[in-house]
């Protein structure tokens, strides 16, 4: 074995003695600390997913961050929101409902989980979430509340003259089939 082979051996093998003799100046990190840094890199990771419009990794992220903060209103109403743009309104209900629940005095949330609600076609809830958000302050949702109140007026006319036509042709239909028996009748001679 060549000497300066032997000399790197015996460096390699001091190194990790000096190091571990060299006293660790980094403080122990509190628990509560080490939460704080992983919350943040899993909103970190979250948004950067969101970007890159990777959904998937980031349903993940939220579900995680939910796990650490399963009581946080707003975290339940931004992984709402991020449902229903992709599609899956029942559980957007679902934890948009648990936003308005633990901060129900946030016109911010009730607005949006009206919007929500119109887009699954549930214009009732729809109109009683908005209203709560204008009462709330949520000057922003008037017009929606508007709407959403119109299109469930017009909603029952409409109901209300399908059922009119449907009694209307049956009546019809019965007198036809009253007319027609009787002229069978009538050719006897």
């Amino acid at each position: 074995m060549k000497l300066s082979n032997f000399l790197l051996l015996g460096a390699a093998l001091a190194i990790p003695q000096v190091v571990a003799l060299q006293p660790v100046s980094a403080e122990p990190v509190e628990q509560a600390e080490i939460l704080n840094r992983k919350e943040s890199i899993h909103t970190y990771l979250l948004n950067i997913y969101i970007a890159q419009k990777r959904k998937p990794e980031a349903m993940a992220q939220y579900k995680t961050l939910l796990a650490m903060k399963p009581n946080d209103p707003k975290l339940n109403n931004e992984l709402g929101k991020f449902e229903a743009s992709s599609g899956q309104m029942a559980p957007a209900i679902t934890h948009m409902k648990k936003a308005v629940d633990l901060d129900p005095g946030n016109a911010q949330f009730w607005g949006q989980l009206g919007q929500v609600y119109i887009k699954a076609k549930r214009y009732n809830e729809a109109l009683d979430a908005y209203k709560r958000a204008v009462s709330l302050g949520g000057q922003d949702y008037q017009k929606p509340y508007e709407e959403a109140f119109k299109y469930i007026e017009y909603q029952k006319k409409q109901d209300a003259y399908a059922k009119n036509k449907k009694d209307y042709d049956a009546k019809v239909a019965a007198q036809k089939k009253a007319g027609a028996g009787k002229a069978e009748d009538d050719d006897d001679w």
